[in-house]
């Protein structure tokens, strides 16, 4: 079971005491020393979240241009300590990165939700808070995570429910992963129940090879906050939004209901494997012709 190391980000609102910067309001409260630059592209992915559905929680996978694997959580605080968070209790949000090399998440082979799980199992993320407070004046977040490598039992209750032509097409859509990065295009997985967003991913990450985990870039929860098409492999939302770069797919009772029927306008697969090899760059990170990572754009 790797030893994962971890930095940190911890983006919310709070009052001015709580400040690093001595203001009030929405902003990066808490951030592991080692971080730079990179710290203000992550706030750029965190910042933005809809409070109004009271269990809506956000799970995100990305990169950062320097070359960086981003696992982050986001939940809302409704009516939130006056004290910490807003004097007016006005509904608010607290979002929590772990930002890992690329050498060591392929340690752990390329895997979001071995992380999650980790993460959930050593009740690192803040959530609350008096989590939150405990980081910011008591003892900061560990900057080492003890992650154990997520078997296929470990989703094989999640199987039990899906055809064998529907997990087909599961395998099918994250091996296009970096196809849909260079054409600009990304899925948009439409469901009112955010579990079942968070165990299709779950389980369609454990069915693609290590190899192409670091492609399938997502954020499960955009209500409101939509990233331009092709930022992301993967896009969670209980709204449809008509747009040529996103692939609406909605999910009813372990199917994939394609909008207008069919599968997609997808490329066959044994193409893609030509057409899209997965060594350039680093696991996650297809880097185009100025060394940058494409993930980030």
């Amino acid at each position: 079971m790797p030893d994962l190391p971890i930095h940190h980000v911890i983006f919310t609102r709070v009052e001015r005491a709580y400040s690093p910067r001595n203001v009030s309001g929405y902003q990066i409260v808490y951030q592991s020393p080692a971080l730079d630059r990179e710290v203000t592209q992550i706030e750029k992915r965190l910042q933005c979240f809809e409070t109004g559905k009271r269990w809506s929680e956000r799970y995100q996978f990305f990169w950062t241009d320097r070359d960086q694997a981003v696992v982050a959580k986001t939940v809302p605080l409704l009516q939130p300590d006056p004290e910490v968070i807003d004097s007016g209790r006005r509904d608010a949000f607290l979002a929590h990165a772990l930002v890992i090399r690329h050498d060591a998440f392929a340690a752990v082979r390329n895997d979001p939700f071995a992380v999650f799980e980790a993460a959930k199992l050593a009740d690192l993320f803040a959530e609350d808070v008096e989590q939150l407070v405990t980081y910011l004046r008591a003892e900061p977040p560990a900057e080492t995570l003890s992650t154990r490598f997520r078997k296929p039992d470990d989703v094989s209750y999640l199987l039990d429910n899906w055809p064998p032509d529907e997990l087909a097409r599961l395998f099918h859509l994250g091996l296009q992963a970096p196809v849909m990065n260079r054409q600009s295009q990304s899925l948009l997985l439409l469901s009112e129940d955010q579990d079942e967003l968070y165990n299709l991913l779950f389980l369609l990450l454990m069915l693609i090879p290590s190899s192409a985990r670091g492609f399938c870039t997502f954020d499960t929860f955009v209500d409101g906050c939509y990233p331009s098409a092709g930022a992301l492999w993967a896009m969670g939302s209980s709204k449809d939004r008509p747009h040529p770069g996103l692939l609406p797919i909605h999910l009813q009772e372990q199917r994939l209901v394609f909008k207008g029927g069919g599968d997609g306008d997808f490329p066959d697969p044994k193409v893609l494997m030509h057409t899209a090899p997965l060594s350039t760059g680093s696991p996650g990170c297809a880097k185009d012709s100025g060394g940058i990572c494409a993930w980030a754009a």
